[in-house]
């Protein structure tokens, strides 16, 4: 994902973009499968936790070029998060006592704060 939403993106971005979005559409196939198991899903939130501290989707205004792209992004991610809480909510629940832990001990880096995808992870968890 660019650096700055505001500008248009290049060819090699738009490239880039659409391998994340294959990455996405796979893990959404794969958990629909009948091994769901086989998905690290622990893994798959602290990249999404990377992509959510890095891109904050609360950076997406109505005038950027690309918002059409970015928020199927950002919609693939939450339909993965929603399904990886449905099928593995014990994953989710380590996931966000990791980043508890990791704020707790006042550490710098990815888990201090909670952002956009912290909070709807853990609102989801209490809802289920």
């Amino acid at each position: 994902m660019p650096d700055d939403f505001s500008q248009d993106l290049s060819i090699q971005d738009r490239q880039y973009l659409r391998v994340i979005m294959r990455c996405i559409s796979r893990i959404t196939k794969a958990l629909h499968s009948e091994n769901p198991d086989l998905i690290r899903a622990f893994d798959i939130l602290i990249e999404m936790q990377k992509l959510f501290v890095r891109h904050p989707p609360e950076n997406l205004r109505q005038d950027l070029p690309c918002l059409q792209d970015f928020d199927f992004v950002y919609r693939g991610l939450k339909d993965v998060s929603d399904k990886l809480i449905e099928l593995q909510p014990q994953k989710c629940t380590s996931f966000l006592e990791f980043c508890d832990a990791s704020a707790s001990n006042e550490t710098e880096g990815l888990y201090t704060k909670p952002n956009a995808f912290i909070k709807y992870i853990r609102q989801m968890m209490q809802n289920k």
